[in-house]
């Protein structure tokens, strides 16, 4: 939507502007009533700007506050996420993305899986895919599963566009697709197997022969390019019963991307609308940033996955500085001679090149990237293998003891071991709270206030890391209360409490931006059960204390 000096109603040149998104102006307050009702659903707080270096992206055209909605908008596309396992038997439903097992409900026209006989798939789609061949009665996971593709559905689905909605149709051709990027590289191969060829063979070709006029171009070259626009635009959405879905918006994916978001978004699965909220004090002129990635991965592993599926450097701030904001979730120890001793750190001499190398912050010694790369391999395969079963405090500290003779204490793979830690220290059959030491205790509150920097450092405002700093407030509070039940006579009980207190209520704020999510939903459960006891606790010490005064 571009400005404009006329006045909307009359035509006028005008000088009323629009407070909210300054793009329009009326002639008098009148008018602009009168054309609210119109203007309503396109009034934004930003606008659509364009460079050489970022494409399109969206800025601020005026202040906006923490929490407060930048946009809603509904999707051109949602369906099954992109990136498909092979291994899933919980399938959204094809009709309502209903969680359900595959082989148990099909739709009587198409055969895929729906969550009930009654629930029925959008009748277009639903006679393409009647066109494929059935499964056998007796298929057995793995064959439903490589049939009922989720990833096919989802370019299916675009492909449509073109007969259901010609204007959403436009707009999606209008997304990157970075066609001569994919070009040669395994997500085209990939693709070409998993998708192209999978609807060509089993319902395109058909559909070309029996109704030949229903889909203007359907061809591989169209199919690819579909792909491409998926993995660079799509959003991954959680619906409230753990289903994951990918969509495409024509706004939202304009949102350019940083490893230090200022916005977060939420689905809503009845409407299928996102609403975009700022995740901190916005000015204007800022640009409207989310994270495309994980962003507690350290630069290089960001840099490849950003590389990989969306055909893109990230030059942020974080991205830039080998520190990592101070971080240092991408630092390792000094590996130079053991026997020197060095007590420096290693860092990236270009963060931005996967071929840098790595300098000691103390000593000369620089090592090689393959040799980092071998070595940070070794070492997620550690952390994956013993994270992916149940270990016990004591598996973690000695992986701890391990790792932290190359990594830097606040490396993301020391991160996660810690994270791991903090909430197996009071939970964990034979260390219960009651039962750590005073040594236990110190440790872990050391442990969660290391963490709680760290994430600070990273996501000041807890938007992508709400979840872990809920976590880690919690297990602070709980560090704190069992300390506060063994103070001596001389210990400021009440200072003990109130500070519990005060993080869970801090851990209350965090995890609103997660309300919608399965985790943030369980987490915030167990949140309220913890305020509330913590507020016992110390509406008893505040009586035992009056009963002693008097």
């Amino acid at each position: 939507m571009g400005s404009s000096t006329d006045c909307p109603v009359c035509g006028v040149a005008a000088t009323l502007v629009c407070t909210r998104c300054k793009l329009v102006r009326y002639c008098d307050p009148e008018h602009q009533k009168q054309d609210w009702a119109q203007h309503k659903r396109r009034c934004k707080p930003f606008r659509v700007a364009e460079d050489e270096q970022l494409g399109r992206f969206l800025v601020a055209t005026q202040n906006i506050a923490a929490k407060q909605i930048a946009f809603v908008e509904e999707p051109l596309v949602v369906g099954p996420k992109w990136y498909h396992s092979q291994d899933e038997t919980i399938v959204p439903c094809v009709g309502c993305h209903t969680p359900c097992r595959l082989g148990k409900h099909q739709c009587r026209s198409c055969h895929w899986p729906v969550c009930s006989a009654a629930c029925a798939d959008e009748a277009l789609e639903c006679s393409v895919l009647s066109l494929g061949p059935t499964p056998g009665a007796r298929a057995d996971n793995r064959t439903l599963n490589d049939y009922f593709r989720g990833d096919a559905l989802l370019v299916l689905r675009c492909l449509l566009l073109q007969r259901q909605n010609p204007a959403k149709w436009t707009a999606l051709l209008e997304m990157q697709s970075h066609e001569e990027e994919r070009q040669g590289t395994e997500l085209h191969v990939e693709a070409e197997m998993r998708v192209v060829d999978f609807l060509q063979q089993r319902f395109l070709k058909r559909l070309k022969q029996t109704k030949p006029d229903l889909l203007a171009d359907c061809g591989s070259e169209l199919l690819h390019r579909i792909c491409g626009i998926i993995e660079t635009n799509y959003m991954v959405i959680e619906l409230p019963s753990g289903v994951e879905l990918s969509g495409l918006f024509r706004q939202a994916c304009m949102m350019e991307h940083a490893c230090q978001p200022n916005c977060y978004f939420q689905f809503d699965a009845f409407t299928q609308q996102i609403t975009v909220r700022a995740g901190c004090d916005l000015q204007k002129g800022d640009h409207l940033r989310i994270a495309y990635t994980n962003i507690l991965w350290g630069t290089q592993l960001r840099q490849h996955h950003l590389r990989l599926t969306k055909h893109f450097s990230c030059h942020c701030a974080r991205c830039l500085d080998p520190t990592e904001n101070g971080s240092y979730v991408s630092a390792l120890a000094c590996l130079g001679d053991v026997n020197l001793c060095c007590t420096g750190t290693h860092l990236p001499v270009d963060p931005l090149n996967e071929e840098t190398q790595w300098k000691c912050d103390t000593c000369p010694m620089l090592v090689d990237a393959a040799y980092v790369s071998e070595l940070q391999t070794h070492m997620t395969d550690q952390v994956e293998s013993l994270l992916a079963g149940r270990p016990t405090a004591k598996e973690v500290e000695l992986l701890l003891a391990r790792l932290s003779q190359m990594l830097h204490p606040n490396h993301f793979h020391m991160f996660n071991l810690k994270h791991t830690l903090i909430q197996l220290y009071g939970n964990e059959p034979g260390l219960e709270m009651d039962t750590l030491s005073n040594g236990q205790l110190e440790r872990k509150l050391r442990l969660c206030e290391e963490l709680h920097d760290v994430c600070r450092r990273i996501d000041p405002h807890s938007i992508k890391l709400a979840i872990y700093v809920t976590v880690i407030l919690i297990e602070i509070a709980h560090t704190l209360e069992e300390q506060s039940r063994r103070a001596s006579p001389d210990t400021d009980v009440a200072g003990l409490l109130e500070q519990a207190h005060a993080r869970l209520k801090e851990a209350e704020e965090v995890l609103e931006k997660e309300h919608d999510s399965v985790a943030g939903k369980k987490l915030n459960d167990k949140l309220q059960r913890e305020i509330f006891e913590c507020e016992k606790l110390n509406l008893t010490h505040k009586y035992s204390q009056k009963a002693v005064v008097e």
